[in-house]
């Protein structure tokens, strides 16, 4: 009785707190009660719309709405559409909510409509989708082993797909079939597959069309021993990505990119190479928070590692790679917790409608759906949170760098009324800014972790309201950006003095300067410079020497 007494003061408290939480919800139902009597082209495009920009949760509820619709009675054309985005509801709660059950359920109906009506494209699609579903399930039950039945499952729609000229099928089942083939060393395996491709026309208009012509004749050098050619041409895909792909659809594109590129430098045995190709993969999935990307990013480190007797980064890998894997799987299962009340229900509401629609009590339905559905929301919003905050700590970084920002933008709109107080002349702060200068470039402390505005005012022997007051009028800037500024040129020289440097991993250079989460790091640097610190340090290496 105890335990349930303090669930309910806690709930109390979350819901007091919880106005933009309802109100994210309130705003999804009052989406669903305007976009359920769109017609269903419209609808379709505005899911696509939503999708290509990452609204996912948008876009997963025009998908449902259309889903739902599906009746025997309607024209071919609107089956179509509605068999589609059913499709797409199963793809999206695959790879964005992790949700497999969902979205087999989504697909099973996909697979049904697509039979009866005789949609060969749907279908392909559907056994293009249920084969990524399944090849994700196999390769987190048997971490990412060589498995003969996600091959097979790739090239049985790639078939499919040439069977019933879906071209734009064609072209993914053949990247996910080559990925498959080239990470586990069985590109022998898809020679059919190849030569089909190779000799196949296939339309301008489809948007895969360039990228994976490019792929293919990638993956022919390779397969009769052109390595660095093929190399050469997989270091090239990048520039045939298409233009118009959502940002996480880009990322996985990229990450897939420098694994095809890692093999080819393996082959070549260009080692070094090839292990930063894998770690620059990791940082995108990192970035992009393609958690089932780093997992397998740090599972083909580890392999690495182990194939080449190194015995201690193996176990090193090994203990991140399933400490990454933990952490997706627990991630995967609180977001079905909040995503999937919300999708059932909407779904099941949407059934309502449905059915009840030649009703006049279906207005008075839909509005008692919401509010229930409202409550059910919140209720997984309260229970996830005390999860969130232990498992979703990048989060909050990025709240925490956000109202960093804020701050920093209301000392620029109203310096003059927080310092009018102030006795300093321009005269004064001028000389107290040159003195800021002369301590920030002749003391090594301004790179210790925990550096503050009262050791910055010791060391030019002044007031720290009068120092903070000048770093914010003189430089247009907060303490901590000032300071910031500071260690992210000390950091760059170091990246790029690889004499004195180069023993440093690029994280002992964060903490060198002073920031102790390589997150943190990241971030920053990448705000100031436009570049994550690898990248900076690689184009730093490969700067042309200055002739003597």
């Amino acid at each position: 009785m105890k335990t349930y007494f303090k669930v309910v003061a806690l709930l109390v408290a979350l819901l007091l707190a919880g106005q933009v939480g309802r109100a994210a919800e309130a705003a999804r139902m009052q989406n669903y009660d305007q976009w359920k009597n769109l017609p269903s082209m419209v609808l379709f495009d505005k899911a696509n719309g939503y999708w290509r920009i990452d609204k996912i949760d948008s876009a997963l509820v025009c998908c449902i709405i259309l889903s739902n619709r599906y009746n025997d009675k309607l024209s071919t054309a609107e089956k179509g559409i509605c068999c589609g985005a059913t499709v797409a509801a199963g793809i999206m709660s695959m790879h964005y909510f992790y949700d497999y059950q969902l979205a087999y359920r989504y697909l099973a109906k996909a697979e049904k409509i697509s039979t009866d009506n005789q949609f060969g494209q749907q279908l392909t699609d559907v056994y293009g989708a249920m084969g990524s579903l399944q090849a994700d399930k196999l390769n987190l039950e048997t971490n990412y082993a060589y498995q003969p039945e996600i091959l097979s499952l790739f090239k049985k729609t790639f078939h499919q797909a040439v069977k019933s000229h879906s071209y734009y099928q064609v072209c993914l089942s053949f990247i996910n079939m080559s990925y498959d083939a080239m990470i586990h060393n069985h590109v022998p395996e898809i020679d059919d597959e190849l030569n089909v491709f190779c000799s196949m026309e296939i339309p301008d208009s489809i948007i895969f069309k360039r990228y994976t012509r490019h792929l293919s004749k990638g993956i022919t050098h390779y397969r009769v021993g052109n390595y660095q050619e093929a190399l050469n041409i997989f270091t090239q895909l990048v520039c045939y990505l298409p233009t118009n792909a959502s940002l996480l659809e880009t990322a996985r594109d990229r990450i897939m990119i420098h694994v095809f590129t890692y093999v080819a430098l393996l082959a070549l045995h260009r080692d070094k190479e090839a292990l930063q190709e894998l770690a620059d993969a990791e940082q995108i999935a990192i970035d992009s928070q393609i958690d089932e990307g780093r997992v397998e990013m740090l599972k083909l480190l580890q392999d690495y590692h182990t194939t080449h007797g190194n015995e201690a980064l193996a176990k090193e890998y090994k203990l991140k790679y399933f400490e990454a894997k933990d952490e997706f799987i627990n991630r995967s299962k609180l977001l079905s917790v909040e995503q999937q009340k919300f999708l059932i229900e909407l779904d099941e509401m949407g059934e309502e409608v449905k059915d009840l629609e030649a009703q006049k009590r279906v207005r008075d339905l839909v509005i008692a759906g919401v509010a229930i559905l409202a409550l059910m929301v919140i209720g997984a919003l309260i229970f996830l949170w005390r999860n969130y905050l232990s498992t979703k700590r990048r989060n909050l970084v990025l709240y925490q760098k956000n109202q960093e920002l804020l701050a920093l933008e209301q000392e620029r709109n109203m310096p003059a009324e927080k310092y009018k107080s102030s006795p300093m002349d321009e005269q004064a702060k001028d000389e107290l800014l040159q003195r800021i200068y002369a301590a920030m470039e002749s003391h090594q402390e301004i790179y210790d972790e925990g550096f503050t505005l009262d050791q910055l005012a010791r060391l030019v022997g002044d007031n720290p309201n009068y120092v903070s007051q000048v770093i914010n009028e003189k430089k247009g800037c907060n303490f901590k950006a000032f300071v910031n500024d500071y260690k992210i040129k000390e950091a760059c020289r170091r990246l790029s003095d690889k004499q004195q440097y180069g023993g440093l991993t690029i994280e002992a250079i964060g903490q060198s300067v002073g920031f102790k989460s390589r997150t943190h790091f990241y971030a920053t640097f990448k705000q100031f410079t436009g570049m994550t610190p690898a990248a900076y340090q690689r184009a730093a290496q490969e700067k042309p020497e200055s002739p003597q």
